[in-house]
């Protein structure tokens, strides 16, 4: 035995010392030790299998299992598994599959669509024999097995293994024909490098390397290839002694492109490997020996709120130009240099809806008012000399918001994949003594549930509604609602208990991937759980009906005849509720959520700065602000900003800067603010409104345009 264990290969696991902080999150990517899977062995290389993930620890599984690799001085490696509680949490792993336990290296696996198949790395056995190398050293193998009855049985290696050379980490396409992994056979560009075999038929190809794009001098591996296609992999490049960075690459053309650095979070300056993804490219985990960890190696899950792709590659997406018209709603002129303000929204869904739930401002409790607010995200522009704006609009739903001095705003919602290639909104003059005068309008269009006005946009819930909750992500083979997934659901909860003679059913789709057994049976299990999840808020079983269609209400030609791509494939996998029971409609009104309202500057200003702005004076219907009101409460951290012109050219954003300073208003500098790409004079913020208006109006006292952005 102990001569069996001074030959066995490690499975490329990296050791090092403490040295760096977890990072913060940046763009929007949270990452968080799993405290309840790690300890001070090694834990690393996760993959998704059903409710939970499966890892690889060098915990021993019992004293049976306790064999020390002293080349390494690590215990043998074993597969372990965690699954989810019912809040979506990992519990306390335990061994993984106990007849697939032998006392060499069990390694990284990974699993077909349907989790009926598995491939796996170990030591090179026959029987219970190690097999060594030319080297006398036991090289890793591929090895594959079939679940039966829920054991694993069938264990074999897959004909391309090589006993001199090692072979491990292996991951599958989606489709079942291609398996990724990482070996040092010959020929390659040095060290460990990227592989690919492809299946024909029942047999796995010889392997092609993924050439010199992809690989380099030093180790590559760790291979994951998503259901998009994109290769997420482990390198330490040409250096030798460089830490594993996390890359990601795709095919274009059929050629791997270059390599990308994923970059923080995911890469520490230590070592990082070993990352899987969900289909939604929200959710995943990675492996890491940074700073602040448990153990040697520690897994981490993360979760990307806008998508990983925002992050770390754009993709390409559909984009439309809908043209947006402001007239005068009175003489039906044109209004040129009104301001078109606009904010994608995730969808105008239940979820959105309840969650902006306003009980005081409606007396009607079929009445529910949503304030979408537009923040510092949104974007800006001017309407030109024929009161037109373009907007170039990817896939979705939009809040817009049109203002002009003097004028009634209004604000409209729309989605860019309807047919309406013009929206015509009328503004009317202010009029302090009433509080909704004129209409928002838009061409070509009729719906019976939606309707545009002076609130913005209304739609109704009733029986036989159906609202997609957009929010709602699985990872792969996996019905447990994840910590992340739950804002929908909760607000879902307070809807019912808001409402409690309301009934629904919550509906779970998937891919058409898969056989059919498979996906009935995983949605079901997903909708359940939704609906579990609904009870422990209170809501009562008999008013929830879990139901799961599999792939059998598809929104698109993505069937099993059909090649589509990844995305196409995610239009189909969704969580939706439809309203089954319910006393009466509920009419839903979208709002705008602060005062409409631009004070008129001074006819004789000389100054065009353009406006960038949502907010007005606290009190429209009084203009007039005492200047000795309240103290220059300046705040660098102020939430208040006064804004003294918006400029598409520096140049002239610098002019208005030195004009502004002249006025004795030091602390005033140009900025980008959210996603715009205009520079904008911030002349000073302030903690409170009263301040930052008093600014406006010195300002204006000087013939100098200024307006109050929040």
């Amino acid at each position: 035995m102990k001569h069996t264990i001074l030959h066995l290969t490690f499975l490329l696991s990296c050791f090092s010392t403490f040295g760096q902080e977890i990072p913060t999150p940046n763009n929007e990517i949270f990452v968080t030790n799993e405290v309840s899977i790690n300890s001070d062995h090694l834990e690393f290389s996760p993959t998704f299998l059903e409710d939970g993930i499966l890892f690889i620890s060098t915990n021993p599984v019992n004293k049976r299992f306790k064999v020390k690799d002293i080349r390494i001085d690590k215990n043998i490696m074993s597969i372990f598994r965690s699954t989810r509680d019912e809040e979506g949490k990992l519990q306390t792993p335990v061994p993984f599959a106990i007849e697939l336990l032998s006392t060499v290296h069990e390694g990284p696996l990974t699993f077909n669509r349907t989790a009926e198949s598995m491939f796996f790395t170990r030591n090179n056995l026959k029987g219970k024999k190690a097999i060594k190398g030319k080297d006398g050293i036991v090289k890793l193998q591929i090895y594959t097995a079939q679940r039966m009855d829920n054991v694993w049985k069938n264990v074999e290696k897959l004909s391309f293994n090589d006993k001199n050379s090692n072979a491990a980490h292996p991951s599958i396409s989606v489709e079942n024909n291609e398996l990724y992994f990482a070996s040092d056979r010959p020929g390659g560009q040095g060290g460990m490098d990227l592989y690919v075999s492809i299946k024909s038929g029942d047999t796995w190809g010889e392997p092609i390397n993924l050439g010199p794009k992809v690989n380099t001098e030093g180790d590559d591996v760790f291979p994951f290839i998503h259901a998009d296609g994109t290769l997420y992999f482990s390198s330490k490049g040409a250096g030798k002694e460089a830490d594993l960075d996390l890359f990601t690459t795709k095919k274009a053309d059929g050629e791997w492109g270059n390599p990308k650095n994923m970059g923080a979070p995911f890469n520490s300056g230590q070592d990082d490997f070993g990352i899987i993804i969900d289909r939604d490219k929200r959710n995943g985990y990675f492996s890491s020996n940074r700073g602040g960890g448990i153990g040697g190696d520690d897994i981490y899950s993360f979760y990307a709120l806008n998508g990983l792709e925002k992050n770390v590659e754009e993709v390409p997406d559909f984009e439309k130009t809908v043209t947006i018209i402001v007239k005068d709603n009175e003489s039906g002129a044109i209004i040129e240099e009104a301001i078109v303000t606009y904010m994608k929204l995730d969808e105008l869904t239940l979820g959105r809806a309840i969650t902006g739930i306003s009980n005081s401002e409606e007396k009607d409790p079929n009445d529910l008012v949503l304030k979408l607010p537009i923040d510092e995200n949104a974007k800006t522009g001017l309407t030109d000399f024929n009161g037109e704006i373009p907007l170039r609009l990817k896939s979705g739903s939009y809040v817009i918001k049109v203002e002009k001095t003097g004028m009634q705003s209004k604000q409209i919602a729309l989605n860019s994949q309807s047919d309406i290639q013009e929206y015509t909104i009328l503004l009317s003059e202010f009029d302090p003594t009433k509080t909704n005068n004129g209409n928002g309008s838009k061409n070509n269009t009729n719906s019976e549930n939606e309707s545009f006005g002076e609130e913005g946009v209304v739609t109704t819930i009733q029986e036989g509604t159906i609202i997609e909750l957009p929010n709602i992500y699985y990872n792969f083979n996996d019905a447990s609602i994840r910590p992340d997934a739950q804002t929908d659901l909760s607000s879902l909860a307070d809807f019912l208990i808001q409402y409690p003679t309301t009934e629904i059913e919550l509906i779970s789709h998937t891919d058409s991937r898969g056989n059919d057994r498979y996906n009935n049976r995983l949605s079901q299990r997903r909708a359940e759980n939704a609906v579990n999840f609904l009870i422990k808020k209170g809501i009562n079983r008999n008013r929830l009906v879990p139901i799961g269609n599999g792939e059998t209400q598809l929104r698109n030609t993505c069937n099993d005849l059909t090649t589509c791509s990844e995305a196409d494939h995610q239009f189909n996998r969704r969580t939706e509720v439809k309203i089954t029971k319910m006393d009466a409609p509920i009419t839903i009104k979208f709002i705008n959520n602060l005062p409409s309202y631009i004070s008129e500057a001074p006819k004789s200003s000389k100054y065009s700065g353009r406006s960038n702005t949502n907010i007005s004076p606290s009190n429209p219907s009084s203009t007039e602000i005492d200047l000795d009101e309240g103290k220059d409460e300046y705040d660098p951290e102020g939430d208040y900003k006064v804004i003294a012109g918006v400029f598409a050219i520096m140049n002239n954003a610098e002019k208005r800067l030195v004009e502004v300073r002249a006025l004795g208003f030091n602390n005033a500098d140009i900025l980008k603010l959210g996603n715009s790409d205009l520079f904008h004079v911030v002349v000073s913020r302030y903690r409170t409104s009263v301040s930052a208006t008093n600014a406006v109006k010195k300002l204006k006292s000087q013939n100098m345009r200024a307006f109050v952005k929040s």
